[in-house]
């Protein structure tokens, strides 16, 4: 298919409009031999996709590691994002927003990634942070990082909403990321963030567009932190698609897409396999208003842009406020 291309916020950077989500590469959706994973950087190039995102926190580094080995001779030809601040797995733990910090993990990932400099780098999910710390210590770590040339343009990313914008709105950031927020069942990206980040010159990318799993034809893992009212509802969605024949992932790829405000959509497919049924998704084009409708429906008013609990407390947003953080 023939991708469509965008100009990344005020960098300059053209991007293909579908990115390619690289924690796969980093094990964290199964096993994932080295060679698979180069293949699979590989096809994604030849396919036309260079907007490749990537992160300390996937696989502890191997992730970095094996795109670093991909794309020996091939650097020049994508735009390159990794993120700092998150790097082990217990949510209590696993994050480091001081300044020295993400220096010095910004040092490590262009040395894993075999480079000697990122095109973007982002603070990774800032509501597992201290604010004060975020804002106070990585944000200026970002901007000295931009100084030095090692990080061509800077963002961060996320899952509250109202937090990253307050970081757009505060910091010369040229790229936000937010996932699991625009998609058939969230939209709030549309009207909470996007706005904010067109008035400030801020690129927008999403993640995460088939909700987690829940708008699949599986279904989520026992581990997602949805609530149970949004797992109901998914479970609804996903009935009445089975029954109807309609494939609900295919038209969640198609949804997510059609969006011409959000420059980059990353999928995150380290098979071949699977990149090119989303690939062979999106090439269909918009989904039909018919349809769309019907699943809407089935869904209900009521029931979109749920949102559930992540990170500190303090960063949730008030609809879950009570809820458990995950």
């Amino acid at each position: 298919m023939a991708l469509e291309y965008a100009t990344l916020g005020r960098t300059g950077m053209e991007v293909s409009r579908i990115g390619f989500g690289c924690a796969g590469l980093g094990n964290e959706y199964g096993g994932l031999g080295d060679d698979e994973a180069v293949a699979a950087v590989h096809h994604a190039l030849d396919q036309g996709i260079n907007y490749f995102d990537t992160s300390t926190y996937y696989g502890r580094g191997l992730s970095e590691q094996r795109l670093g080995l991909a794309l020996e001779g091939q650097r020049d030809q994508i735009v390159l994002a990794t993120k700092g601040g998150r790097f082990d797995a217990p949510l209590e733990t696993g994050f480091d927003f001081s300044y020295d910090s993400i220096i010095a993990m910004c040092e490590a990932s262009l040395r894993r990634l075999r480079t000697d400099r990122v095109d973007v780098y982002q603070l990774h999910d800032i509501e597992f942070g201290d604010k004060e710390v975020v804002f106070g210590e990585a944000l200026p770590a970002l901007i000295d990082l931009k100084a030095a040339g090692k990080a061509l343009h800077i963002g961060v990313t996320g899952y509250p909403l109202p937090l990253l914008v307050e970081a757009v709105e505060n910091f010369p950031l040229d790229v936000v990321l937010s996932y699991c927020r625009y998609n058939l069942m969230d939209r709030s990206l549309q009207t909470d963030l996007i706005p904010v980040a067109q008035r400030r010159g801020t690129a927008v990318i999403n993640g995460s567009i088939l909700h987690m799993g829940l708008i699949s034809e599986r279904g989520p893992q026992d581990w997602h932190p949805a609530t149970d009212r949004i797992k109901d509802v998914s479970a609804r969605l996903r009935e009445h698609c089975r029954d109807a024949g309609i494939a609900l992932s295919t038209l969640g790829v198609q949804f997510a897409l059609a969006n011409d405000d959000i420059e980059v959509t990353l999928l995150g497919s380290s098979r071949i396999s699977t990149l090119d049924s989303a690939l062979a998704a999106a090439a269909q084009g918009p989904p039909p208003e018919d349809l769309l409708s019907e699943v809407e429906a089935v869904i209900g008013p009521e029931n979109f842009n749920l949102a559930w609990a992540s990170g500190r407390p303090e960063h949730w947003e008030p609809s879950v406020a009570g809820s458990t953080a995950v």
